[in-house]
């Protein structure tokens, strides 16, 4: 069982912040795997650390926010979540009956094609402004559907949009923060709704393990797109699609 927190932890982790939809990969490693503890309490741990390594990780645009609370930043960040927040509450119950493994597998090429676009398309590295805020906020709506990566996809439409791809990727990550907090919040209610038994070990092991590597998915992203390879998730959104298609015939 502890083999299944750390695998967890580590998916949770990394896919967080690398454009290939952590919720998608949990959910289909709960099928591959059969998990059948209280997956809903792992998943509220895990938020909590990818949150504490995006926060550690964007520390300095963080505390220039703080300081000055009506910055050009902080209404990019609140457009960019309102869109999100509207969805939510208008489609969520649809969303609950598609969250399901068969659904994964549409999501997943979803995102791939929106990655590979973004990757032919020229690029305009125009400075992120209020348009491309809000395209993203859109598509961060969007993208509480199954399989569809947050932070893959707003980051491909930022660009696709003509936003700098270093800007759009740094205003994926600070969009994280209050979408991660608004995750963890809503599944703890749901937990403690349905009474999930809380467990100290399975929590310590998948905070610590989560929070690693959503830095290390953090500076690989970035190492990534420096390099101009996007590309390489597209590939692999398409094989794990493939594997995601065996899985559920």
């Amino acid at each position: 069982m502890i083999l299944i927190y750390i695998i967890i932890g580590i998916v949770q982790g990394l896919t967080e912040f690398l454009p290939v939809s952590s919720s998608g990969h949990i959910l289909l490693i709960s099928e591959i795997f059969n998990v059948n503890c209280d997956i809903i309490f792992l998943s509220v741990v895990a938020h909590l650390g990818t949150l504490l390594s995006v926060i550690i990780c964007m520390r300095k645009r963080l505390v220039y926010s703080v300081k000055h609370p009506f910055c050009k930043t902080n209404w990019k960040l609140l457009v960019a979540t309102l869109p999100c927040v509207v969805f939510v509450l208008l489609f969520n119950d649809l969303v609950d009956k598609l969250y399901s493994v068969y659904f994964l597998v549409g999501g997943f090429l979803i995102t791939g094609i929106l990655l590979i676009v973004a990757d032919l398309i020229k690029p305009k590295n125009q400075p992120l402004n209020f348009k491309h805020s809000l395209l993203m906020g859109l598509m961060q709506g969007v993208a509480i559907l199954p399989g569809i990566s947050r932070s893959g996809s707003t980051m491909a439409v930022g660009m696709m949009a003509g936003a700098d791809k270093n800007e759009a990727c740094e205003f994926t990550f600070l969009m994280s923060i209050p979408i991660i907090i608004a995750s963890a919040v809503f599944e703890s209610v749901e937990m403690f709704t349905i009474g999930v038994n809380i467990e100290v070990l399975p929590a310590i092991i998948v905070f610590i393990i989560s929070f690693i590597f959503g830095i290390l998915s953090i500076k690989l992203m970035l190492k990534v797109l420096k390099n101009n390879k996007l590309y390489i998730f597209s590939i692999y959104l398409l094989i794990i699609s493939a594997i995601t298609l065996l899985v559920v015939l």
